[in-house]
């Protein structure tokens, strides 16, 4: 028979056994949080990474967008470059590079971002459009006077729908008026008086109505409209008279634009009159003459006047449309009181990218290589997607 201290020895080892149990659960425990803990951490420092190579490789993209803009090769073909960048190094591949129209191209760019041993990849489709002008109307050259007389005039760079003339939404704006200097900028400031008349310029809100333009310089709207007049099927000479009528007529149409030049006489003085109803769609460049605009009249494309002792005038009683764009270039050395502008009457310039997309048809093959470069543009993002798995 066993004693009352055998017993007792049977319960202590119970206990003893319980306790260790009780540890080895709480030693579990606390191993399995430990583990936890640490798996969390390094997901999250993982997360850290890649979230940090993601921007890394963002920056890549941006990086690339600036590298198109500034390329002057058409289609843009920037080299292939790695960079630092804050807590890692991107690395940019041009893909592809395609011409989709004359002033479009397409460039699709892959960026890797790299950061503490992480890596994300992003692919991006960018297209580089060129606009023809760089405002609604382009001053160059030698101007000595500008003047806006009319009671009403409206200039402005903002995109316009050319059908209903109305601002393109989400468009982007170039200036009303584009000049050469700050000279010029003063003669058409000047001649808005003191203060300023207010509605005679207009321009999207992140862009000046006037500003000085390093863009179609002088001698490059001469050579472009000898290039145009060079292809020209329509050639106007001004007679010895002096002056060219052109009254109640259609120049093109919306499915059939026109390139019209008009040459004029090799002493100063002599113009081009638009009087009567006059529509047009298309190029008009008149050289070495004046042109005036008087009656009715709506054109939609570009309209460019440049040579010695040249003006664009205006002195209508009906309204004047002109939606496209406008470039004067005064080569010469005129005197003081010759105008480069003057607008009398009502007219209304609006710069339109439609009525200058439909006339790029016009413009001679010859021209195009030096023409792009000479031109403003716009770089816009179509897609971009996560390339890393």
């Amino acid at each position: 028979m066993k004693t009352g201290n055998q017993y007792g020895c049977g319960e202590h080892g119970m206990v003893l056994m319980t306790s260790l149990m009780i540890l080895a659960v709480l030693l579990a425990v606390g191993i399995g949080a430990g583990v936890m803990v640490r798996n969390d951490l390094q997901i999250s420092g993982n997360l850290r990474r890649g979230a940090e190579a993601f921007y890394v490789a963002a920056a890549g993209l941006e990086w690339g967008k600036r590298e198109v803009a500034q390329t002057k090769s058409f289609p843009p073909a920037p080299q292939n470059q790695s960079k630092n960048f804050a807590p890692g190094e991107f690395a940019v591949t041009f893909l592809s590079s395609k011409m989709v129209e004359p002033l479009s191209a397409q460039v699709v760019l892959r960026s890797a971002g790299t950061s503490h041993g992480a890596q994300q990849i992003v692919q991006a489709q960018l297209t580089k459009s060129h606009d023809l002008v760089d405002a609604a109307l382009a001053l160059r050259g030698n101007p000595t006077a500008v003047k806006l007389t009319a009671d009403s005039i409206f200039i402005s760079g903002v995109d316009h729908d050319v059908t209903t003339t109305n601002p393109v939404v989400g468009a982007k704006s170039r200036n009303a008026v584009s000049t050469a200097d700050d000279s010029i900028g003063t003669l058409v400031l000047n001649a808005l008086g003191d203060p300023p008349r207010q509605g005679v310029l207009d321009s999207g809100p992140d862009m000046p109505a006037v500003a000085t333009s390093d863009y179609l310089s002088s001698g490059f709207i001469s050579e472009f409209a000898d290039q145009l007049c060079a292809s020209a099927a329509s050639i106007h000479s001004v007679p010895s008279t002096g002056v060219l009528v052109i009254e109640n007529q259609v120049l093109g149409g919306l499915g059939a634009p026109q390139l019209h030049c008009i040459e004029g006489l090799s002493t100063p003085g002599d113009a081009a009159t638009f009087a009567g109803t006059v529509t047009g769609v298309g190029i008009l460049v008149v050289k070495n003459a004046d042109l005036i605009l008087s009656g009715a009249l709506r054109w939609e494309g570009l309209i460019l006047v440049t040579g010695n002792d040249v003006s664009l005038k205006t002195n209508g009683s009906s309204g004047t449309d002109l939606v496209g764009a406008v470039m004067v270039n005064e080569t010469g050395i005129p005197g003081t009181d010759r105008a480069i502008l003057d607008i009398q009457g009502t007219v209304r310039l609006l710069f339109s990218r439609q009525a200058l997309s439909r006339i790029v048809p016009l413009v001679p093959t010859v021209a195009w290589n030096n023409l792009r470069q000479s031109l403003p543009s716009i770089v816009a993002q179509n897609y971009w997607r996560i390339v890393t798995p």
